[in-house]
């Protein structure tokens, strides 16, 4: 049987961070945008034992939309066609944001977005931008997602000299990891016991650090590597039941 009290001193900890939590309604505080390199053997050396590999729901593209038409209002229409012509070939494929306090979706009522100024060339106006769009629950297909978006980014119509790069690697996106909670803290219990079995023994086994938030590293295009940051404590052993 499994000790009850294995979960006991874990468990416990849980009501008043989660009950904290349960108050926060944020969209954005929900949301992981997770970009850079995937994880790597050493990077696996920093994480429990204990860990869930999850599809992401999103890949994410920045781009950089440029425009040095010397007068600043031709500026500012020619990069705000090129949006709105972006916006149009996107249909619902993908979705096109601006990023100012908050993500904002854009469309043909809002995409006259507020542009900055280039400081390394005299009379150039650029905004950012970023495209998302969906992985499907296929994380096989990511690769080819990701071609597929940068092949419909390099050939979005650009009007007059405005010109379109792309900029960075695509970031993954994961709404609410912390929906995968107490399928951690179920994979971690069922290792616990199996730990003991292996060994033959019969112990108290405390689990610490449940109380921990959801972390997660990039494990693949599409993937995330979920983990939570628990010790497991084993005290009293004796020698288990043939």
């Amino acid at each position: 049987m499994f000790h009850k009290s294995m979960l006991l001193c874990g468990l416990c900890a849980l009501v008043l961070p989660m009950s904290a939590q349960g108050q926060d309604s944020s969209d954005e505080l929900d949301t992981v945008v997770v970009t850079g390199s995937r994880i790597g053997y050493s990077d696996l050396l920093d994480t429990p034992a204990v860990s869930l590999t999850k599809p992401g729901d999103y890949l994410l593209q920045t781009i950089v939309l440029s425009n040095d038409s010397r007068d600043a209002e031709m500026r500012k229409r020619e990069i705000h066609e090129t949006i709105a012509q972006l916006i149009a070939s996107a249909g619902g494929r993908y979705a096109v944001f601006y990023v100012d306090e908050y993500r904002v979706a854009l469309n043909r009522d809002n995409h006259r977005v507020d542009l900055e100024e280039d400081d390394e060339r005299p009379d150039s106006s650029l905004v950012s931008l970023q495209i998302r769009v969906g992985i499907g629950g296929d994380p096989a297909k990511a690769e080819t997602i990701i071609a597929e978006m940068r092949r419909f980014i390099r050939s979005a119509s650009k009007v007059g000299r405005t010109e379109i790069e792309i900029r960075g690697d695509t970031a993954l996106i994961m709404n609410k990891p912390e929906r995968f909670r107490y399928e951690l803290i179920d994979a971690i219990a069922k290792d616990s016991k199996q730990l003991m079995t292996a060994m033959a023994l019969d112990c108290k086994t405390e689990i610490d650090g449940l109380n921990r938030r959801v972390e997660w590293k990039r494990a693949s295009a599409a993937e995330l590597l979920l983990y939570i940051r628990y010790s497991v404590t084993i005290s009293d052993c004796r020698q288990g039941s043939q």
